[in-house]
């Protein structure tokens, strides 16, 4: 185990233990490089993680506080798409395709925790009926679909199908991760689609995992408010 992850274990079990309470200020960077007798890099590394793991939340000019987490607590998710609060059961889904590109982008190769590579790049918008609830944009590395044909459009309109089909990769039986926030700024080129009349968007960024914990795809989701509920079960 590298030195940083030891640190970042040592700080997680101290907030896990009441050490360090919910809202407490977490070590500086400074005092994590005194205490651990690690270099700037490092101690920055340390609390870079712990913020993107979301065990800390950071103040800019005050510091690094510990967060409310349900990090690691057995909890029971369910995502609703409250379709059945404002349409009826004989509409239909689909999705429509608008972008497939074969892309090099430095901050998502980044993302994906990769070298700059080339990725393919899916975006769709999700209809039901005629209403458009849900913009997508998937980022695959290439090396994963060799041969993919960005001209075919309609192969791409059940992606996870089509990846299923014919790479024998089940998107949906992999493990994920996904970060949530609510947002009132949603981007214009989105919102145009799915949020016409200003509503708040629901905005995602899911990761699927191989077996390995090697990263196979990064997602960017936006939701219309109306068509999206969490329930968390302790």
């Amino acid at each position: 185990m590298k030195k940083y992850e030891k640190i970042i274990n040592d700080i997680i079990l101290k907030i896990q233990t009441g050490i360090f309470k919910e809202g407490e200020q977490l070590y500086t960077e400074k005092e994590i490089k005194e205490i651990y007798n690690v270099s700037s890099t490092t101690a920055v590394r340390v609390l870079n993680e712990l913020e993107s793991a979301g065990y800390i939340f950071r103040i800019q000019g005050k510091g690094s506080f510990v967060n409310k987490t349900l990090v690691n607590k057995k909890v029971f998710v369910t995502e609703n798409n409250n379709f059945h609060k404002h349409f009826k059961e004989s509409v239909s889904e689909h999705s429509e395709v608008v972008e497939a590109e074969i892309i090099q982008d430095k901050e998502l190769c980044s993302k994906l925790k990769l070298k700059n590579q080339k990725l393919l790049k899916v975006a769709r918008i999700k209809y039901i009926g005629n209403v458009a609830w849900a913009h997508q944009t998937n980022y695959i590395p290439i090396k994963y679909l060799p041969d993919v044909n960005i001209d075919d459009m309609d192969s791409f309109k059940e992606l996870a199908t089509m990846i299923r089909k014919k790479y024998r990769i089940d998107i949906h039986q992999e493990k994920s991760k996904k970060n949530m926030k609510v947002i009132v700024d949603t981007p214009e080129e989105i919102a145009n689609f799915i949020a016409k009349d200003g509503d708040p968007c629901f905005e995602f960024d899911r990761y699927t995992y191989f077996a390995d914990g090697k990263i196979f795809e990064y997602v960017k989701i936006f939701i219309n408010y109306k068509y999206y509920s969490l329930t968390i079960k302790d």
